[in-house]
């Protein structure tokens, strides 16, 4: 059986070079990290087998990382999954990605994490600071020869634009405000309102709109 794990471990994911010696990889507490420390998670295949790994998602680039034996690895098929199991959270794989399923029901809520980096600035004399024109974004946090790098560089900053997808009869839909919200629901569009207005939702709360999808499937029952 632990053969078998290992087996289904180098399917799934890609072994890459060591970001740092074995004993200084950082892991805790980093904002381009859904969780604050790397998950216990049972990972579900399509194929109906499933094991047990050390795993984080990484928002600014979108990818499941694996902890094993100090050591840092991605995953190279996600589509060969069918569900991940991390802590009491539930992920799915997604065109990039994996999203988090937040309401699973025939009206179903989705957040897709997801973050840049932004440059702070270099420090001058004086403790004044510049920054380039507009804003710098980097489109990788991987070093090279693909040693993972999760720790942030110092001048940079994580701004968080996960967003909330919701599902109805299997198309997926951006949800930002309330118009969006509303425009997916035309025979509903009375009462939603009255819910909203009643309960202040919030679009960038994810307990609100679980409550508003909660809303929504019980209404259409």
């Amino acid at each position: 059986m632990k053969r078998m794990r290992q087996l289904m471990i180098s399917i799934c994911v890609l072994a890459v070079t060591q970001a740092a010696t074995a004993q200084t990889v950082e892991t805790d507490n980093l904002e381009n990290l859904v969780f604050p420390a790397f998950e216990q998670s049972v990972v579900k295949l399509k194929t109906g087998q499933s094991y047990e790994a050390t795993m984080n998602y990484e928002k600014t680039e979108q990818q499941m990382v694996v902890l094993r034996n100090n050591q840092l690895f991605l995953f190279k098929d996600h589509q060969a999954v069918d569900t991940i199991f991390m802590g009491e959270r539930i992920f799915v794989p997604a065109e990039k990605g994996f999203h988090e399923l937040l309401v699973n029901a025939p009206v179903a809520l989705f957040i897709d994490h997801k973050a840049r980096l932004e440059n702070t600035g270099s420090t001058l004399a004086y403790g004044s600071k510049t920054s380039t024109a507009g804003v710098t974004h980097i489109t990788t946090i991987f070093g090279q020869e693909g040693a993972i790098v999760l720790k942030i560089p110092d001048n940079f900053k994580v701004v968080d634009d996960s967003e909330f997808l919701v599902r109805i009869d299997g198309q997926m839909h951006q949800v930002m405000n309330r118009k969006q919200f509303l425009k997916l629901f035309p025979s509903m569009k009375k009462e939603l309102e009255s819910y909203i207005s009643k309960n202040g939702t919030d679009f960038k709360s994810a307990d609100d709109l679980i409550d508003l999808i909660g809303f929504c499937n019980a209404s259409s029952r």
